[in-house]
């Protein structure tokens, strides 16, 4: 069944048309092609929601409380449920700016909130995360994964604030909630296969995943305040 959903995802993303563009090297993660087919998938659901009059409020704070969920599944030990849920949580992520664009009702009083909410919502996960690994060294990793990947947002933010347009990194959120969910929910199937062999649950693959998010998190926020600087002083001159 996975192997299937994967089949026809790739077969998706192959068949989805992109405009032709330059890669950026410091682009994120996650291509424009899958983006595009990503959203497309999303489109039918954006259109129902925007018939249907839901706020994308609504939507946002859906997200906010899919992603307190996430993070209850990674401090139980729910690690297969967590990382659907942190998909979600990100799926959810992508609607809500789609459905307001849709609705014709986007502006800063939703980019505030939404902003605010996705700090609340990475912040509830990585608890969670953190929960689990309360007695492993990776409790270190989590934290600097969540540090990492509020600075992302932090730099883009004050960049703004100082008229700057900011959306480069490799790490940006599409690619935390994809590591993350992904990883999650690959590490408890290798568990639950391996588990056998070893003779208990071993989140290899989750920590591995951690660790990844840690460090492009952090590089990526890195990058974007290296580019920002730079673009400050060549205004300054």
């Amino acid at each position: 069944m996975v192997g299937l959903t994967i089949a026809l995802a790739l077969r998706g993303v192959a068949r989805t048309a992109v405009p032709s563009a330059t890669a950026d090297p410091g682009g994120p993660l996650i291509g424009p092609r899958v983006r595009e087919w990503y959203r497309g998938l999303l489109g039918p659901f954006e259109e129902r929601l925007a018939r249907a009059s839901v706020s994308p409020d609504a939507v946002t704070l859906a997200q906010l409380v899919v992603s307190v969920l996430a993070g209850w599944a990674f401090a139980t030990g729910a690690i297969f449920l967590a990382g659907w849920l942190t998909v979600l949580a990100g799926t959810l992520d992508i609607l809500d700016g789609g459905l307001a664009r849709r609705r014709g009702v986007a502006g800063p009083r939703g980019a505030l909130v939404d902003s605010v909410v996705d700090r609340w919502a990475e912040f509830a996960t990585f608890f969670g995360l953190g929960a689990f690994f309360r007695e492993s060294w990776m409790l270190g990793v989590v934290a600097f994964a969540a540090f990492g990947s509020q600075m992302v947002s932090y730099t883009r933010a004050r960049a703004e604030g100082l008229g700057l347009e900011l959306a480069m990194g490799r790490a940006q959120r599409p690619e935390r909630y994809v590591v993350l969910g992904c990883g999650a929910w690959l590490s408890s199937l290798v568990a639950h296969l391996t588990c056998p062999l070893v003779g208990r649950p071993s989140h290899v693959v989750l920590k591995v995943a951690v660790l990844v998010l840690a460090v492009l998190s952090t590089w990526t926020a890195v990058q974007r305040l290296r580019h920002a600087a730079a673009a400050l002083g060549r205004r300054a001159e």
